[in-house]
């Protein structure tokens, strides 16, 4: 698994609307000085202009951190799996 593919699990298949929102950012935002995460009543998202490009090293790593922090209700083996990988891809993307 890459942490693109981790982020797009979390995006397609957890039910935490904040991490996928943190996960969308992950992989949209990357070289973007111009985006901001929207929060609303009704929703949360990113409104920002797509680069297309992963966020890299220690702006990556703060990400996963967040979307990691908001994955707390999703539950079941692919969870663990997903969640077990971004912890330890946390660890090891600045390096």
């Amino acid at each position: 698994m890459t942490i693109k593919e981790a982020l797009q699990a979390v995006i397609s298949e957890s039910n935490q609307p904040y991490a996928v929102t943190y996960a969308k950012a992950a992989l949209e935002l990357g070289g973007s000085s111009k985006g901001i995460i929207a929060c609303t009543r009704a929703k949360i998202e990113v409104n920002h202009e797509v680069t297309g490009d992963m966020m890299i090293g220690e702006e990556l790593q703060v990400q996963i951190l967040y979307v990691i922090s908001n994955l707390s209700y999703w539950r079941g083996e692919r969870a663990r799996e997903v969640k077990a990988f971004l912890k330890n891809a946390s660890k090891e993307v600045t390096k």
